[in-house]
Parts: structure tokens; C-alpha cells; sequence
């Protein structure tokens, strides 16, 4: 398990790389996405296009930060479940 947290620290194990990888729906959705941010960027004025890049800016800030919580959040649960599962707590803080 010490090799598992290590890699997950100095960014070996990225579990994030395969997220989606055998899900067609996320394929789908992923090719939705280029697709119709292709065809903003094709019909956007200059103007529009640096607002579009600053609303994208904030998507990809927003989108880093809620999946390390979700991971965070995700490690922590299922600590606490191996845990009560090894020493049969009922709570663990």
C-alpha cells in the first residue's frame, strides 16, 4: 500500500488518465465537446473568442479543483470503509 500512496503523491499513478477510457458515453460526450467548441471558435469574433477563452480558463480551474476534491473526498471514504471493515468501529472520525 506505501508504493500505491507513493506513486499517487509523485504522480506515477494518475487515476485521472484512464477516467473514462472503456466509457462510451464520456467518449461521446468528448467528441461533442471538440466538436461544437470548434464551431464556436469558427464563428466567433475576436471579442467573443477572448471571452470564450476566459470562460474556458475558468471551466478548466474549476474542473481541476472539484476532481482533487472528489479524489480527496473519495480516498477519505474509502479509508474510513477499510478501516471499519479491518477493526469492525462502528465511527471513525
Amino acid at each position: 500500500m506505501t508504493n500505491t500512496i507513493e506513486q499517487l503523491w509523485n504522480g506515477t499513478l494518475e487515476p485521472v488518465r484512464y477516467l473514462g477510457k472503456n466509457n462510451p458515453e464520456i467518449k461521446q460526450l468528448e467528441i461533442l465537446l471538440q466538436r461544437n467548441l470548434k464551431n464556436l471558435e469558427e464563428n466567433l469574433n475576436e471579442k467573443l473568442e477572448g471571452l470564450l477563452q476566459k470562460y474556458n480558463d475558468c471551466i478548466n480551474e474549476y474542473l481541476a479543483l472539484t476532481n482533487e476534491q472528489a479524489f480527496y473526498e473519495g480516498f477519505c471514504l474509502g479509508t474510513k470503509i477499510t478501516v471499519e471493515s479491518l477493526t469492525g468501529a462502528e465511527q471513525i472520525l
